[in-house]
């Protein structure tokens, strides 16, 4: 009842951010526990939550607080790159999604 979890792939990797109000948000890559975080209110454009994913990039979760929900929006960190993967709420660019795209197919 209070909690969500949120599926998505990227570079042949399953991840899942499971948010419940209680326990906080947990992250998964591959069904291993790779971070967590108990902070009760999420701000726009704050990682919570990362996870490295090999060849130097970084898989960085920020959870958008609204009123009566928590969303989520995933990118890669390459460097001082930062590309959108996954968004729950948002529809991405074509050009985001290619890259994403991209991301998922190569490993």
């Amino acid at each position: 009842m209070f909690s969500k979890d949120f599926l998505f792939e990227v570079k042949g990797k399953e991840i899942r951010v499971c948010n419940n109000w209680i326990r906080g948000i947990k992250l998964y890559v591959d069904g291993d526990f790779k971070d967590q975080d108990k902070t009760l209110f999420a701000f726009s454009d704050k990682t919570l939550l990362s996870a490295n994913l090999g060849d130097g990039i970084i898989l960085e979760i920020v959870p958008v607080s609204t009123a009566f929900t928590v969303e989520m929006d995933a990118y890669l960190r390459e460097g001082q790159t930062r590309t959108l993967i996954y968004s729950s709420y948002q529809r991405l660019s074509l050009k985001e999604k290619r890259i994403a795209g991209d991301l998922a197919q190569s490993s």
